[in-house]
């Protein structure tokens, strides 16, 4: 596959992925069907901070916020080189406003790494969250 056949199927990817995970953090958090099954087995997730490891963990994090609306302002990918993962993996950097219930707006920036499966399916390996103008 030439390099730019490669960031158009990264960019798709990505427009694809983030509708489904933020759709999830929004309405479908919990469930057989939920948002950690976005996840591999051995995810990471730091939110903050504080750090999750492993879907059940990453469950238990996610599970504990409140009722959330996301609205996005922007989204990039790129591809990983296959030398840096076992498995070809893209990179998503996400921006955009989260509105917890009760709780003012708030910007935060997520990035997440995702990594092809034995199928064909990417899901995160690594996902880290952060408000912006905190600190």
């Amino acid at each position: 596959m030439s390099r730019a056949a490669e960031i158009v199927t990264c960019n798709e990817t990505a427009d694809s992925f983030w509708k489904t995970y933020y759709g999830k953090l929004d309405k479908q958090r919990h469930g057989t069907h939920g948002l950690v099954n976005l996840y591999l087995p051995e995810a990471t997730m730091t939110w903050n901070g504080n750090t999750a490891q492993g879907k059940g963990a990453i469950a238990g994090l996610l599970g504990d916020l409140p009722m959330s609306t996301c609205s996005i302002f922007s989204v990039d990918a790129q591809p990983i080189s296959e030398k840096a993962y076992n498995n070809k993996a893209i990179m998503i950097a996400v921006t955009g406003e989260i509105k917890f219930a009760g709780m003012a707006k708030k910007e935060f920036s997520q990035t997440f790494i995702l990594q092809k499966t034995d199928t064909t399916v990417m899901k995160i390996s690594y996902d880290c969250f952060r408000f912006m103008n905190e600190f």
